[in-house]
């Protein structure tokens, strides 16, 4: 199961869970406009606080595969953000699923520059949000020294929290031999 599908069961076990609290207000409600005569109403909301009791057991989701990768390559910073900010949010709604879970990025190509010190101000949020990330082990981030070297980025340009690989396709084919699943 991929990370997309992954956040998607969470997504939906969420909706399975609070379902059952929606429709239980809502039968409620129809109850006290009737008076508080039992109607249909009162087996709906007996079905509900049954499912309600239930489905957290059913539905609960089992990771299987635990190590992603993500190659960074020819994105926009718009499409890096909101990977991150996805991978926040899903950390902070969801932290126990995140115990066990690994990501990790390889940065390489045209992507490096959004990460030098020269681009520190424009990339801010980008860099600081990466770097929170990175501290609290949602995402562990690396990046290609050969690259560095040919766009003429040198490792002290590279925030510190981001390690350096020396080949990203090889330290790309290390980590899917190694089992992760690449995003």
């Amino acid at each position: 199961m991929n990370l997309s599908n992954q956040i998607i069961s969470m997504f939906l076990k969420g909706i399975l869970i609070l379902a059952p609290l929606f429709c239980l207000s809502a039968c409620e409600s129809e109850m006290e406009a009737t008076d508080n005569k039992p109607s249909v109403s009162s087996t709906a909301v007996k079905e509900t606080v049954l499912l309600q009791k239930v489905a957290p057991i059913i539905i609960e989701p089992e990771i299987e595969n635990k190590s992603y990768l993500f190659d960074v390559t020819d994105h926009s910073i718009e499409e890096l953000e909101a990977l991150l900010v996805r991978a926040e949010e899903v950390s902070q709604t969801h932290p126990k699923d995140f115990e066990d879970l690994e990501i990790v990025m390889v940065i390489h190509g045209p992507d490096i520059d959004l990460f030098t010190s020269q681009n520190y101000e424009q990339n801010r949020q980008l860099i600081e949000l990466a770097s929170r990330l990175d501290a609290y082990d949602v995402i562990d981030m690396k990046v290609c020294e050969k690259t560095m070297s040919m766009r003429g980025v040198n490792r002290q340009d590279i925030p510190s929290f981001i390690e350096s690989v020396p080949y990203a396709p090889s330290e790309i084919k290390q980590r899917l031999q190694d089992g992760y699943i690449n995003l």
